[in-house]
Formats: structure tokens, sequence, C-alpha cells
């Protein structure tokens, strides 16, 4: 029989805490590829502020093809290293393609590639003894089935009556069995704006407690302000992104179409995307001002942005567009149509204008051309500073988004060493 003071003794000599945390990240992405949106950046960022006690795995695409499936490799991306176990070949050409069935979609491939190779991942998963962060509902199944816990994200939703791209417009009904599944089984939830959670919050309402949100972050590291181009130059609006249809390129194009006549030309267009414009007719009537830039890494991205003299966002809905974070970030205004939570970001006159979503599309975008004016109006009078415009998202950096996804899991995983220590007592 062991006495009780032997059995406080070994409670206290068992840490509480792993000697290192092990975070185990599955998404359908390479982080070395060109692919480009919030989904990705937050995968990239994650890797790159990842703290130093904690050791990353991320189950993935290679997008390349120059690595084996199903085997383990040490990468290192923006100076920090991490475990890559690509399971499916699938390159951002493909990824650029509408896929016309779910089978042969980036998603279902790599739901079919999970299966596959559901050996070889668990095996690791459980040696590490993972916690997972998960970005897609649709792959929640995983980690229950490992009975490990995760933490789940909702980057977006999609409205009934938008058009998009994906098929989750079609086949909705998968979206919502995967999300209600991971509101049961995950340990947080956590929604990228908190008109999300509220939804979330009111159909869930026993699962109350674990949906929060988290906001997107931008990169300050590499997203800075920087000064307006020289007096003197053409007018630069840029917009950076997938040209959805939710995004409403018609009105954009209009919008740029519109300030053109007003500005009698000296107006230049700046896309940063690998979209094609041209399925838009709308588009024909500013193609011989517009710079297409194709996919730019975040250095990149940054020197294009402030290369601009503003940004546009047309969008009907968004979780928290980045492209509008960094944009800000470089201390460039952003002209918007509005969107509730781009409030804390866009002050009218500040650092750009939001513009209400009333009358046709032709008034719409009569408005937004006339935001733009007065932006450069403003501009060349000095009373926008890129530094006073940048500081508007100063609440929405690494520092004080993603730390707060790196402790959720550190306290899952001390929490389940606890309770390790405390049986093993």
């Amino acid at each position: 029989m062991i006495s009780t003071l032997t059995l406080a003794q070994r409670a206290r000599n068992v840490s509480h805490a792993p000697q290192r945390y092990q975070i185990c990240l599955i998404h359908p992405f390479d982080p070395r590829g060109e692919k480009v949106g919030g989904l990705e950046t937050y995968i990239r960022d994650f890797i790159t502020f990842h703290p130093e006690d904690t050791d990353l795995l991320f189950v993935g695409v290679d997008s390349i093809g120059d690595l084996k499936l199903g085997e383990i490799h040490r990468l290192t991306f923006r100076g920090r290293n991490f475990d890559f176990l690509p399971i499916l070949h699938y390159s951002d050409g493909q990824a650029r393609e509408a896929a016309r069935t779910i089978r042969s979609s980036l998603t279902g491939q790599f739901f079919v590639a999970l299966l596959r190779h559901f050996g070889a991942v668990s095996k690791v998963i459980r040696a590490r003894r993972c916690s997972i962060d998960l970005r897609r509902v649709e792959f929640s199944w995983l980690p229950a089935l490992l009975r490990l816990p995760f933490i789940q994200m909702l980057h977006g939703e999609g409205a009934p009556k938008m058009q998009m791209d994906s098929l989750l417009r079609k086949y909705s009904f998968v979206h919502d069995v995967g999300e209600r599944f991971a509101v049961a089984m995950s340990e947080k939830f956590l929604c990228v704006n908190p008109f999300i959670t509220e939804r979330l919050q009111k159909t869930y309402p026993r699962r109350k407690q674990k949906i929060d949100t988290l906001w997107t972050w931008v990169n300050t590291e590499i997203f800075k302000p920087q000064p307006f181009p020289a007096a003197g130059q053409p007018f630069r609006i840029v917009f950076a992104g997938r040209l959805d249809e939710f995004k409403d390129p018609p009105l954009m194009f209009r919008t740029i179409a519109q300030l053109r006549a007003r500005l009698q030309g000296a107006l230049e267009f700046h896309y940063i995307g690998t979209s094609d414009p041209h399925r838009f007719p709308e588009f024909a009537a500013i193609e011989d001002i517009t710079t297409r830039h194709g996919f730019k890494d975040a250095a990149g991205m940054a020197a294009t942005l402030a290369s601009a003299h503003a940004g546009i966002l047309t969008s009907e809905f968004e979780g928290m567009p980045r492209c509008v974070l960094e944009t800000l970030a470089v201390g460039r205004p952003v002209v918007a149509m509005h969107l509730p939570q781009l409030e804390p970001v866009i002050h009218d006159g500040k650092s750009g204008f939001l513009v209400s979503r009333t009358g046709s599309i032709d008034d719409r975008a009569n408005t937004l051309a006339q935001r733009f004016v007065e932006v450069r109006d403003a501009i060349a009078a000095g009373t926008m500073s890129p530094e006073v415009i940048a500081e508007s998202i100063s609440a929405f950096t690494p520092n004080t988004q993603l730390a707060r996804v790196y402790r959720y899991h550190k306290e899952i995983q001390n929490s389940r060493a606890m309770t390790l220590a405390a049986s093993s007592a």
C-alpha cells in the first residue's frame, strides 16, 4: 500500500506542463506555394509566430510535387522550422480551377487522402500527443475519431443569396453538418467576427461558452506604414484577393471607371491575385489602366500596397478581410462598402470611408468614386497620414490575436498533463 505522503510527493514531482507543446495543423494547403487568402495567411503566420517551446506538425498538400506523400519532411519557412506531412499532390494551377464536383475539388480530394493515409497520420499525431488546430469544419471527424482535443475556427460563411466560386454554395449541407459536429466536439470554436459568433451562440446555446471571436490580424513586421507615392503621379487604387462573385467585382470595376472619368484618366488600378477579371464584362472599361500583379508573397504584397494611394473593397460579406488590414497597416486608406466588422478600423475621413448599401449599383459606384476623390484631395493636402492610418489596426496584430490560439493549445495540453499526473499518482 502506498502512503498518503508518498502520493503527495509523487504528484508534486510530476510536471503539470509538457516539456514541449505539440500542435498539429490540418489543412489542404502548402505554405511554400502561391495560394493567397485569409486561411493561407493564417497558416503561414501560425508557423512564423509559433512559440519557441512549441513544435508544429502540418498535415497538408504538396503543391510543388517534390515531396514523398505520407512521410514527414523537416522544412524551414521564414526562418522557422516545422514538420510537414503531405498526403496529396495538388498544384496551385489545379487549385485555381473551379471544381465541378466535390470529388474533384481540393477539399474533396484532401478528405479522401486523409482516409487513405489515416494510419500514418493518426500514428504520428498520437505519438506526439498533439492538440489539433483546424480551419475547416469538414475535417473535424479526424480528431474526434482519434479522441484528441482540437480547436476549430470558422473563417467565414456565405450568404444564401450570394454566389461563390467554390462548391460550398451547392453543397452547403456538407458544411452545416460539419459545423454542428465541430461545435459539439471541439474544445474551442472561434469565429472571425462577432456576428458569426452571435449567430452560432444563438444556434447552439448549450455550447455558448466555447464559442468566441478571434479577429484576423496583420503581420506588422512586414506591413509597416510607408510614405505616400511622390506627388504628380497618377492616383493608384489597389485590390488584393480572389474575384469571387460575392466580392462584387462588377461594382468595383464600375467604380474605377467612374473615378477615371472624374480624374480625367489620371488613374491606375492594381490587382494582386490570380483570378481572371475578364469573366466580368465591366472589366473591359478599365483593362487598359489595370496592372495585374498575380501572386505576391507577404513582402511583395506590402511593397505593392505601399506603391498605391488607397485600397478598395466592395464585398457583400466577409469575415474580417485581411487585405483591408494589410492595406491600412502600410498607411493606405481604404474606401469600402459598409460591413459592420470594418467599423473599428475604417474611420471616415481618417483611414478611409465606409459607403452605405443604398441605391442602385450606379448610385453606389458614384458614391465610392466621390469618396476616392476626397481621399485623393486629403492626401494632397497632407490631412491623411500613413502613421495615423496604420494606428487604426493596432488591435489586430499577432501579439494580440494569434497569441490567444497558442495559449488555448497550451491550456489544453497543460490540463491533459495534470490529468495524467493525477492518474499516475
